[in-house]
């Protein structure tokens, strides 16, 4: 690519997304780059994509204009000064309109994806990089799936599928209850309708989720709580990080005593949940780490009631998770 402009002759630089002329401000080239996830092409072999950095799901507050970057408030001249107040007006009113009609015309179903997808990422704190699979999913799928499946469905079921390529395996349950809690009525087979035909769409594997892999999602949200950390200052001098790195070594154990082939078609994030209950009654029993509690006790601090409000569980399927296979396994020596 030549280094001079073919409008004016001037010198060509490269910013974050594009090649632009320094003179006239022409924008002469974009840069593309590879995206997080890898689609399936044949049996035996990945197939790649490039996406324009300028385009990138990902970075929607940064998508350029002809004025700045969106929604930037704050302009400057090519030497980085920031312009004076007059000037800085007509800018904006300039750019308000460049962000209006070249950004959102005939997009904006798509927008509101974008918007939805980012807000639900924030309040679940998923990952850049999950955050990133899941939008590139989504606008994968969107113009195909538009007419098929509504947005929120097509939203979530991104993100579901991103989430369990990235193994930060959030239960489908919560992903229901965050979607409505913004106002879409959102039901847990659309979520997985749409990622099934996401999934085919886009062809790319998704595997089952162990219970262990849920180990970390659970012990992180209960560290969080303060009635907890209340409960266990009262019964131990151990410091909250000891005591649940304790308890999660223990569940380990006990999940090693537990083949899959016993575990049937159990959901393996309650069953997590009920080995974590049978680790805490090891723990409070002294049969395991008895510097976790002061005297030794029949129960710990994580009943099944509070843990079933905590997580917001059914507390009748998590006794029955319990009993019939956890509860069990505290009679044996580790």
């Amino acid at each position: 690519m030549s280094k001079n402009c073919l409008e004016c002759g001037g010198i060509l630089v490269q910013t974050e997304s594009d090649i632009v002329c320094l003179s006239c401000g022409l924008v002469a080239n974009q840069i593309y780059e590879k995206p997080t996830i890898h689609l399936i092409k044949t049996e035996n072999s990945f197939g790649s994509q490039y996406a324009a950095i300028s385009e990138k799901p990902s970075s929607m507050k940064t998508l350029g204009t002809y004025v700045d970057t969106y929604k930037k408030k704050y302009l400057a001249d090519s030497r980085g000064n920031l312009l004076k107040i007059p000037a800085k007006r007509r800018y904006q009113r300039l750019k308000s309109l460049n962000d209006i009609y070249i950004h959102f015309s005939g997009r904006q179903r798509e927008y509101r994806g974008y918007s939805y997808l980012c807000a639900i990422c924030s309040i679940l704190q998923i990952t850049e990089v999950a955050k990133s699979d899941a939008l590139f999913l989504f606008r994968k799928a969107h113009s195909d799936l538009k007419g098929r499946l509504k947005l929120s469905s097509i939203v979530m079921g991104s993100l579901y599928l991103a989430i369990r390529s990235r193994r930060e395996n959030i239960e489908l349950i919560r992903l229901v209850r965050v979607a409505q809690d913004q106002g879409h009525s959102i039901l847990g087979k659309d979520i997985i309708k749409a990622a099934a035909l996401i999934r085919q769409y886009a062809r790319i594997r998704v595997r089952y989720v162990k219970s262990e892999e849920y180990l970390d999602n659970i012990i992180s949200r209960l560290k969080n709580n303060e009635d907890i950390q209340t409960r266990l200052s009262k019964r131990s001098n151990m410091s909250l990080n000891d005591f649940f790195q304790y308890l999660k070594i223990t569940a380990k154990k006990i999940l090693a005593k537990f083949p899959s082939s016993h575990r049937g078609g159990r959901n393996p994030f309650i069953l997590a949940v009920a080995v974590i209950v049978a680790a805490d009654i090891l723990l409070a029993r002294h049969v395991l780490f008895p510097q976790c509690y002061l005297k030794s006790s029949r129960r710990g601090i994580l009943t099944q009631k509070y843990l079933a409000k905590s997580l917001e569980i059914a507390e009748f399927t998590l006794r029955e998770h319990f009993l019939l296979l956890t509860k069990p396994l505290l009679t044996e020596k580790y």
